[in-house]
């Protein structure tokens, strides 16, 4: 069995801990974030604002939508004890439909809108009707400061490919995988960071190994990028398996930093790659960029997927 390479070898620590997990364990997910979970300190652990800025696009319609409808149905709840008689305009007077135009109501209320057809009389209806748009106010200007956050939080959003792959390189070897930005704006001084992280069986201990690359850093990342790791003696994967990375519970980390010209922000990226996701003798279909009718080069992003099996 292959030991560690400890020529120049250049160790590195995340934060995770140099620990030999009993259980095999992923620190990045997939999709690149933190896979940690932080106990200990129940409902205050929850932080609402981050959640929010952070989940998907459908969680936040079906969070305000819900909201929407439980605090009006709960207004609606408070009309209906107070009782409908304090209430003018209301036509019906079956319960039920009281109780509906009651929510409509609340609705037209906590929006401030004001149709006029139903109205308050009393003290108790009026101070109801007065509390929930102020609630209105407030609820509006909080879902409007989160939107603001989801959309001028600067990102990058950077492509993967799908794989890793482990392909010929000059005379020997080479861990690659490829990079390319998505969207129309820039990503400058871009800078990528290579690391793994697997389970020494002589010291016990888990370890973090700085992997070095051909090219660490391109001032422009107009196209796509392969980031080479070359498997030559220097390398601490030097005569290290596949089996091997499996059996030691490897994960490849990736950090890429950049600044994104629309933002002036500096952005950050991560990705996780497992030995389940190496594939060996093949490398990377060439990207040729096509110019089209104005003159501007057209390149395909999915493409950075795509590879060869080498004879």
């Amino acid at each position: 069995m292959a030991i560690f390479n400890n020529k120049n070898k250049d160790e590195r620590e995340l934060g995770f801990g140099t620990k030999n997990y009993n259980s095999r364990v992923r620190f990045l997910s997939p999709d690149g974030s933190i896979n940690v979970h932080r106990a200990g300190l129940g409902i205050g652990n929850i932080d609402i604002y981050h959640w929010l800025i952070t989940t998907s696009k459908l969680n936040l319609i079906l969070v305000i939508i819900l909201g929407y409808i439980t605090i009006n149905f709960a207004f609606a709840g408070v009309y209906f004890f107070i009782g409908p008689e304090f209430f003018g305009g209301l036509d019906s007077y079956e319960p039920f439909q009281q109780f509906m135009n009651l929510f409509f109501f609340s609705a037209q209320t906590i929006t401030t809108l004001g149709y006029g057809h139903i109205y308050p009389i009393g003290n108790a209806a009026s101070i109801a009707a007065a509390v929930e748009s102020l609630l209105g106010l407030l609820s509006f200007a909080l879902a409007t400061g989160i939107l603001y956050g989801r959309f001028s939080r600067p990102k990058a959003h950077l492509l993967f490919s799908k794989n890793l792959l482990i392909s010929p390189y000059k005379t020997g070897k080479a861990i690659m995988f490829r990079i390319a930005n998505p969207k129309q704006y820039e990503l400058i001084e871009t800078e990528a960071g290579f690391t793994i992280t697997l389970n020494n069986p002589e010291t016990k201990k888990r370890e973090f190994l700085n992997l070095k690359l051909e090219i660490s850093r391109v001032n422009f990342l107009p196209l796509s990028w392969t980031i080479v790791h070359p498997l030559n003696e220097e390398s601490p994967l030097f005569g290290l398996s596949k089996k091997e990375l499996l059996e030691r519970d490897a994960e490849f980390i990736i950090l890429i930093k950049a600044v994104n010209d629309t933002y002036s922000q500096t952005v950050y990226s991560r990705k996780s790659y497992k030995p389940e996701e190496m594939i060996e003798d093949v490398k990377f279909k060439p990207l040729v960029p096509e110019v089209d009718k104005r003159g501007r080069l057209r390149l395909t992003v999915t493409d950075i997927h795509h590879y060869d099996v080498v004879n």
